[in-house]
């Protein structure tokens, strides 16, 4: 008997693009599910053309986030176009969409549509602020739903808020909570039979990731400065410092062994009991700066690997894609696109799903209506007025 990946034998239909809802099928494409991603049949996802492009014209941002799905192009504000998709979900097990909310029950593609004709369907819409509220309607980013839910104000320094470079709520708000959500559906369904509806709001996927920060302003009734938590560097030992070749270096010393491990390495026995005196951290910041300025990132990082103290250089998107770590476990891969970053998903009993190069536009339309039971003359018709390509 050979094993198979953990979603093998799940049927996901994706209607989303951009980011969100396409890093989510993303991971479940990496799991072994089978993704079709409905596209429109004149130009698709707009991320087929979104700069930086390879030198061979490729958008990698899309090869890397739709690698191992198929791809339809059905033009979805056409009545044939509709009808194709009601009857693609009878198959599916999940449905995922991130258009504004109400644009797919005027397309007659929402969730009661669709879940009257498959009863076991799951289906998800990951939207800015959610399908109800008094924000539902309102356009957003990324930057804004860090905003609302209190995340931006605390990068940077005191100073003011700065963008962080990494879409949190797009990825941690939207895509992974919506793989988590859609998951536990499945789990339910495997039960009962019944599918369910998941409205994922980024906004609040992203509150709901400010845990220990509520904790903080919950236990004191303050508000937690950007630079005010051990875990933001309050304390000496946890934070970035620099080395003497200019690069940089993070510590993680936050556990009092560590701090004490820290201390023994330096030669500062007189400071293992010290590290959490508020009063002396300006004196143990300036100390460990002026120490650890003496060698280099990579010098210190070879100390502290063989000394068991937390620490790590900060790498450039270059550095971690040529880490000896990542590569030894298989991480990393070749030089296409969908392969630079492999799946973190290491089983011990079922397979690594090797992915495949992004689809094309439209690529296997004809191949899934076939296996959704249209024959050649209704695959001819539809794609002669314009319903599919």
């Amino acid at each position: 008997m050979h094993a198979t990946p953990p979603l093998a034998g799940i049927r996901v239909l994706d209607l989303t693009r951009i980011l969100p809802g396409p890093f989510a099928t993303m991971i479940f494409a990496d799991l072994g599910a089978e993704v079709v991603k409905i596209e429109h049949p004149r130009g698709g996802d707009p991320e087929r053309s979104s700069a930086p492009l390879g030198e061979n014209g490729d958008a990698y941002r899309f090869g890397m986030l739709n690698r191992g799905k198929r791809s339809i192009a059905i033009d979805l504000k056409s009545t044939q176009g509709q009808e194709v998709v009601l009857e693609l979900a009878r198959s599916f097990d999940v449905v995922l969409e991130g258009f504004r909310p109400g644009v797919v029950d005027e397309l007659g593609i929402g969730p009661a549509a669709l879940r009257s004709v498959n009863p076991g369907l799951v289906y998800a819409s990951i939207s800015g602020y959610g399908q109800t509220g008094p924000y539902a309607d309102l356009p957003g980013h990324d930057i804004n739903y860090q905003a609302l839910a209190g995340i931006l104000r605390y990068f940077g320094g005191r100073d003011a808020p700065r963008i962080p470079w990494l879409p949190i709520a797009d990825i941690g708000g939207g895509a992974m909570l919506a793989v988590s959500g859609i998951l536990a559906a499945l789990v339910r369904r495997a039960a009962t039979g019944r599918g369910d509806y998941l409205d994922l709001s980024m906004a609040e996927g992203a509150l709901y990731w400010q845990q220990t920060r509520a904790q903080w302003y919950l236990a004191t009734g303050n508000d937690p400065t950007p630079d005010g938590l051990p875990v933001t560097g309050a304390v000496p030992g946890y934070g970035i410092y620099e080395g003497a070749d200019g690069e940089w270096l993070s510590l993680g010393c936050l556990e009092p062994i560590f701090w004490e491990r820290l201390c023994g390495v330096l030669d500062l026995p007189n400071d293992v009991g010290r590290q959490r005196d508020s009063k002396a951290f300006d004196e143990l910041d300036a100390r460990l700066r002026a120490i650890i300025a003496t060698r280099s990132v990579k010098e210190w990082f070879a100390v502290f690997r063989d000394s068991g103290v937390p620490a790590a250089p900060c790498h450039t998107i270059a550095d971690a894609l040529d880490d000896e770590h990542f590569r030894s476990r298989g991480r990393l891969g070749g030089s296409e696109p969908h392969d630079r970053i492999r799946s973190p998903f290491v089983y011990a009993d079922s397979p690594e799903v090797a992915g495949s190069a992004a689809p094309t536009l439209g690529a296997d339309t004809d191949a899934v209506l076939r296996e959704a039971g249209y024959d050649e003359p209704r695959i001819s018709g539809l794609r002669a007025v314009g319903a599919i390509r």
